[in-house]
């Protein structure tokens, strides 16, 4: 006989998975899973296909997923698990590697890692483990939730201090930090869907693609340096000038020694005294500020209270840090020069210090 047309998946699917014993019943559910992956992938638009060339399932995990490299947990993926009770995708970043990647495109832009979660809407989950990573096998165990709420909901200062913490973990040799956003719907809901399921999932897909892409550092991106602009006889970093304020003007100048982390990943640390200079509040964690380097202006950085110590540190954007990068080397001396020209803007400057 040929096999049955698709026309969704109908609830026999879902309760199959709730069955012991039913092996008939639970090959029969993980075809129409495979059958429902390999249409949805198929149907996709162009631009997701992209992202997520892979599709396939794990019969072992009775899941079935897009991802984004063959080894699926090597990159970002997407899961989706059948119940008796409801049918939930996951958008998951597992590999400890991967992750290094993805908390650092957080750690530099915190606010939009927040409002990428906000523009996903109500309905979807924010879940960040932490796993203890075994050396010789390799395999984890779950230790501690350190996020586990609506995405939607999170706050500034609360995504702060989520990703401090989740990349700090996540940098230990023996822990491993995952992301993972999810969405559900009930069984009998995803029943009702027939064919229009296709529809529904890429809608979900879309949805996501703005935060796949921002944690997979694609937002946004310029094209690859073919070179250092920094050369050794001619630096482009300009020294710092002898500024002449007013004295109605309140600022302060700080002169500060770059290191490798520094560098590579886009702050300047200050010191737990400067950060009253930029405080709003006795509770304040964070401040939006101006910075001004070369003839540019950026107004996406900031600055952060660090919770441990209280130091101060202006963590730059994107653009700020690849020009650091380009005409700075570990070991260089940088002058950081804070104007607050009203009480609702502050200006830092970044300029290459005297010798």
């Amino acid at each position: 006989m040929p096999p049955q047309q698709f026309v969704g998946l109908k609830m026999p699917v879902f309760t199959a998975f709730g069955w012991a014993g039913e092996e008939q019943a639970l090959t029969f559910a993980l075809t129409q899973l495979e059958i429902f992956i390999n249409e949805l992938h198929a149907q996709l638009p162009r631009d997701i296909q992209t992202r997520f060339p892979f599709a396939g399932i794990d019969r072992a995990g009775r899941t079935v997923y897009l991802a984004a490299n063959p080894q699926t947990e090597q990159d970002a993926y997407v899961a989706f698990y059948a119940r008796p009770m409801s049918l939930e995708m996951q958008f998951a970043i597992t590999d400890k590697m991967a992750l290094a990647k993805a908390w650092k495109a957080a750690e530099k832009d915190p606010g939009r890692w927040q409002q990428l979660l906000h523009d996903l809407g109500e309905g979807w989950t924010l879940h960040i483990p932490q796993h203890q990573l075994d050396k010789e096998s390799n395999e984890t165990t779950f230790y501690q939730d350190i996020y586990k709420d609506n995405a939607h909901t999170i706050s500034l200062d609360r995504a702060m201090e989520v990703i401090a913490e989740a990349s700090f973990r996540n940098n230990e040799e023996k822990w491993v930090v995952p992301f993972i956003v999810s969405f559900r719907v009930t069984s009998e809901k995803a029943a009702t869907m027939g064919l229009k399921i296709f529809d529904v999932v890429t809608g979900w897909l879309r949805l996501l693609m703005p935060l796949a892409d921002f944690l997979a550092r694609r937002e946004g991106q310029p094209p690859k340096k073919t070179q250092k602009k920094k050369q050794t006889a001619t630096r482009k970093a300009p020294v710092a000038p002898v500024l002449d304020l007013p004295p109605t003007v309140e600022h302060f100048s700080y002169v500060t020694r770059l290191r490798p982390l520094h560098i590579r990943r886009g702050f300047v640390n200050l010191t737990p005294e400067h950060w009253s200079f930029f405080a709003t509040s006795a509770r304040a964690t964070t401040r939006k500020v101006t910075v001004a380097y070369d003839d540019q202006i950026n107004r996406d950085c900031s600055v952060w209270r660090l919770a441990n110590n209280d130091q101060a540190r202006v963590v730059l954007s994107p653009p700020v840090q690849d020009w650091l990068e380009d005409n700075f080397d570990p070991g260089d001396k940088i002058q950081v020069t804070a104007l607050k020209l009203d009480e609702d803007k502050i200006e830092v400057r970044l300029d290459l210090a005297h010798e």
